[in-house]
């Protein structure tokens, strides 16, 4: 992304905290998906840490010397209280869960805050910004540490945006245990820190090609209850597993073809990729709050 001018009098944050990693961007316009990235950091296990390397990450850098905040949005990897204010359920976030996420930011660093599920977030971002721009049924999946989702479905100018918890949908015949204490949830098969727990490795350094027919299999039959449910129309994907392995693009949506009778799902990679989600966070200070569904 490119570097904006040292001529900018007031600015846009956005926050993208993954289960993983936490990342922070400042934005000149709304208007462009082009951020300066200010900075990247482990997420951290403690919601109080977490809280101090934000609001250090949005207030303590040079970029921001007489800069104004206008606003900052918060993409973040877990299920919203339906005030979009705090983590109900994050089960990659433990410690931030019902804390005042949106508050603890707003108090110290004197700005409005905006909060959302990261695919939200990413779906945000790709609707504007990438390929589903002309779809009035869509959808955005990320598959990363977790594996989360949102829809979007909008004719005219009616738009209502929707997180949704595809990973944990259950599985016909799964036994496993998910990290959310359900039993048979679709992201033991696909959720990184799973698969890394389960395994002994991560999903980058996993070759075995049955692993990720078996991996392709079930993602499949979780984007075909998808559009079985919503009728979307394309789903663009995103996430690190994904996007350090493109091919199982091809592979999923091959199988996802054999599953489906009288529809059609067509699926995408990202055209943001990583940064999907962070701009997409900025992005939520452009959008009316009732257009969002938490």
């Amino acid at each position: 992304m490119d570097d904006m001018t040292n001529s900018v009098s007031s600015a846009y944050v956005g926050v993208d905290v993954g289960g993983t990693n936490t990342r922070i961007g400042l934005f000149e316009s709304l208007d462009s998906p082009q951020c300066r990235m200010i900075t990247k950091f482990p997420t951290q296990e403690r919601y109080e840490e977490q809280i101090e390397r934000i609001v250090r990450g949005i207030m303590g850098t040079e970029d921001m010397q007489g800069v104004t905040i206008a606003g900052t949005g918060c993409s973040i990897a877990g299920q919203l209280a339906r005030d979009g204010r705090s983590l109900v359920v994050a089960p990659n976030l433990l410690s931030y869960v019902r804390k005042p996420f949106a508050q603890d930011i707003e108090n110290r660093c004197n700005c409005p805050v905006r909060l959302a599920h990261d695919p939200v977030c990413g779906l945000l971002a790709e609707k504007r910004f990438g390929d589903l721009h002309h779809y009035e049924r869509c959808a955005y999946l990320t598959v990363s540490t977790g594996t989360g989702a949102a829809i979007q479905l909008s004719k005219g100018k009616s738009v209502l945006t929707s997180s949704i918890e595809i990973g944990h949908q259950i599985l016909d015949g799964n036994t496993r245990v998910c990290l959310c204490g359900q039993v048979g949830c679709l992201e033991t098969y696909t959720g990184g820190r799973q698969i890394t727990l389960r395994e002994g490795y991560s999903p980058a350094e996993i070759t075995d090609s049955a692993f990720w027919e078996t991996f392709s299999d079930k993602l499949a039959i979780g984007l075909v209850n998808l559009t079985m449910l919503t009728r979307v129309e394309v789903v663009a994907l995103s996430g690190a597993i994904v996007l350090n392995r493109l091919s199982l693009l091809a592979q999923v949506q091959q199988r996802v073809n054999a599953l489906l009778c009288n529809t059609k799902l067509t699926l995408k990679v990202a055209t943001l990729g990583e940064n999907a989600p962070l701009v997409g966070a900025a992005q939520l200070l452009a959008v009316p709050e009732s257009t969002i569904l938490h």
